[in-house]
């Protein structure tokens, strides 16, 4: 049972309102209109990223360690298996998921990582004319944490969203079923006939507005 992780989700940039495949359509695609994947779909077998385990009547039992394929876009953007934290459940089917990032910006006197306020604090009165304002990231705890689960110089230094979809299949893919499923997802833009699918299997772009997010990574 391989754990194959892609970059983005089906459809991802494709021009909002576009329908595109949400992951039951996904799903749908790869097993029944393609027939080129059979998906693990016992909730009793659980991928995390400490390994695969299955609930028994005994409790829960761990079977092995995860077998994964991290896409080349996924390493190419920085996102490898070091990525996901700790004790992240991947369960089972077909996943698409996100993670925001806030980027905090913070004012400060230039040559401190003092405020406007806390510099005249502890400088007293200050000709405003000698002062130079700039902008500087808020480099928090969390901040770090999140930083470091990337390849080096690969993590964003904005605000912004991640998209991965996995897939978790009872066996190994062939080439041309892994090529496939890579195509229908990591393809930019691309929509899907919709003659092809129900409308249940289908879902509407819409765009992220990075300004009206709020909270740490996560």
């Amino acid at each position: 049972m391989p754990l194959y992780v892609f970059a983005g989700f089906p459809g991802k940039d494709a021009l909002p309102g576009s329908k595109v495949l949400h992951a039951g359509g996904l799903q749908y695609a790869v097993e029944e209109r393609l027939g080129i994947a059979v998906l693990e779909h016992d909730k009793g077998i659980q991928y995390r990223k400490e390994g695969v385990f299955i609930s028994t009547e005994q409790g829960e039992e761990r079977l092995r360690d995860v077998e994964y394929r991290m896409s080349d876009l996924c390493l190419r953007d920085g996102i490898t298996w070091a990525w996901f934290p700790e004790n992240h459940a991947f369960g089972n089917g077909v996943t698409v998921a996100k993670t925001i990032a806030n980027y905090e910006l913070k004012t400060v006197v230039h040559g401190t990582e003092d405020s406007l306020d806390e510099y005249l604090r502890g400088a007293g009165p200050t000709p405003l004319s000698v002062l130079v304002l700039e902008r500087k990231h808020l480099i928090t705890e969390g901040w770090e944490k999140y930083e470091r689960r990337w390849l080096p110089g690969t993590c964003p230094q904005e605000s912004h969203i991640v998209h991965l979809t996995w897939l978790v299949t009872k066996h190994r893919l062939p080439p041309f079923a892994y090529d496939t499923i890579r195509y229908l997802i990591e393809v930019p833009g691309l929509s899907v006939r919709e003659e092809l699918f129900e409308p249940r299997h289908l879902s509407e772009v819409r765009r992220w507005d990075s300004k009206a997010s709020v909270g740490a990574p996560r």
